[in-house]
This record gives structure tokens, C-alpha cells and sequence, in this order.
């Protein structure tokens, strides 16, 4: 039989052999992440998938997703275990720079805080999301420099790389990669050059519905406070999903849309 979320996705597909997922890359290594960092508790599970994104499985969907996840956790790959910020020589054995730390755990600070204050359990950085946010921050921090989006496109990179290791599959990058190289949120004339290239099918557009944003929003106190009243983590990954100007920076999106979010 199949389950359904309140979206109507099926994980269960007549024709299909198996489990299908109902869930975006995205919201598949974030239930994944918290319930690894959280003794695999279902209620954590389920909390996290109704606060980011206001999705409610079933305990069958559930318990299969734990399932797999588990499988994958137990192979015990050291990228995906929660940083330890006091041991400067591991952080830097996994691709962590060293003059990004203080930057870094600034952007950790300000997701917890984020995420006590709309009363959700924050999910703690992995080496592997640390070495893409350092990515980010080191090769496009001239055009990419608020911490919500280095964090935030750091976080696809670290998601997409994930996926590929789950399924062994190879790393889909190049539209993350094209979107990097012609910044159209830059200026009206960089993004009629990407949107032309796009139409000459020269480059892949980037592909934020399918794949979902960021795991958390690694914004400050003082911004979050502009947020409408209600303005949780569910509405945010919403608009980030529907904007109709998804090649714009998050933090554009947030700014320009965030009147029209409702909780």
C-alpha cells in the first residue's frame, strides 16, 4: 500500500520495484543527520521533517528510510561525524583550512541560535559540510559573502556528494558548478547570460527544486528578527523552493520574498 505526505508524493509506485523516495536529497541527509547525531529516535525524526517542512510520515515510511540510512551510517565513513572544533589537527586532516575556522564556527553559532529560537534541534556541522562551506567561502567569497549562503550553497555541494556515496552513483555537480561560474545574482547583465546559455542548453540550469536547499540557515539574531511573525524553518525552506527567481542568492530570495511568506 502506499504512504503519502501532504504533498501526495507516493513511496510506494505502482510499475516501481521497492521504496521510492518521497523526500528531496536535502531533506533525506538532514533526517539522516539527526537522527545519527540523536541515538535514532523516531520522534527526532519526525520532528525534523514537520519543522523543516511541515512533511508527516507514517512509522512504516519512517522506519524504512531508517533502514537504509542506518545501513549506509554503519559503514562508519569519519567525513559525516559532527566536528570536533577543539581538535584543530583533525579539522585540517579533513580539508578544513585553518584560517576558515573562526568564520566557520561564527556560521555554527549563529544556526544554533537560529534554531533554539524558532525551537527546533539544530544539526551539528560534519567535517564533510565544513570542508564545502570552506569551499564556498574560499573560491567565491568575493561574490558570495553573508554566511546564510555560503552555508547554505556549501550545503548542496556536501548533500549532493553524499547522495552519491549512498547510492553509489556519480557527483552531480556541474549545474552548482555553472550557477558559481556566471553569478547571476550579480547583476541583470550576468543573469541574461546565464538564462541564454541555459536556452542554448550550453550549461544545465541549476537544480534547487529537486535537490532542496540547506540543511539550516546560518543567519544572525538581528535578521532573523525581520522575519514575519511565525517565520519558522518550514516557511523559510518553502519560499527558498518557490521563489520565482530561484537563481538569485538565498539571502536575495529571503529579502525580497519574505513579505509574501506566511506561517
Amino acid at each position: 500500500m502506499a504512504t503519502y505526505n501532504p504533498k501526495g508524493a507516493s513511496n510506494w509506485e505502482s510499475g516501481k520495484r521497492g521504496f521510492q523516495s518521497a523526500l528531496n536529497p536535502c531533506q533525506q541527509i538532514g533526517l539522516l543527520l539527526i537522527w545519527a547525531q540523536n541515538d535514532w529516535k523516531n520522534a527526532i525524526g519526525r520532528e525534523f521533517l514537520e519543522s523543516r517542512y511541515r512533511i508527516s510520515l507514517p512509522a512504516r515510511t519512517l522506519t524504512a528510510y531508517k533502514g537504509r540510512f542506518k545501513k549506509f551510517w554503519l559503514k562508519g565513513s569519519p567525513v559525516d561525524i559532527p566536528a570536533e572544533w577543539s581538535d584543530f589537527k583533525e579539522l585540517i586532516s579533513h580539508g578544513v583550512p585553518e584560517g576558515h575556522l573562526s568564520s566557520l564556527h561564527s556560521m555554527w553559532r549563529d544556526i544554533q541560535r537560529m534554531c533554539l529560537d524558532v525551537g527546533v534541534i539544530p544539526i551539528n556541522p560534519t567535517y564533510r559540510s565544513l570542508k564545502w562551506w570552506s569551499y564556498v567561502s574560499e573560491y567565491h567569497g568575493n561574490s558570495i559573502n553573508i554566511p546564510s549562503d555560503i552555508q547554505i550553497v556549501g550545503d548542496q555541494y556536501m548533500v549532493r556528494e553524499m547522495i552519491a556515496d549512498m547510492g553509489g552513483k556519480p557527483f552531480v555537480k556541474d549545474d552548482i558548478d555553472m550557477w558559481l561560474l556566471y553569478e547571476p545574482w550579480v547583476s541583470q547583465e550576468n543573469m541574461r547570460r546565464y538564462l541564454t546559455l541555459i536556452r542554448e542548453q550550453k550549461i544545465t540550469s541549476i537544480d534547487w527544486g529537486n535537490n532542496g536547499w540547506g540543511l539550516e540557515i546560518a543567519d544572525s539574531v538581528e535578521r532573523a528578527d525581520q522575519y514575519p511573525e511565525g517565520y519558522g524553518m518550514s516557511v523559510l525552506n518553502w519560499l527558498l523552493a518557490t521563489s520565482p527567481e530561484p537563481y538569485l542568492l538565498p539571502s536575495q530570495i529571503i529579502e525580497k520574498y519574505s513579505i509574501f511568506a506566511r506561517p
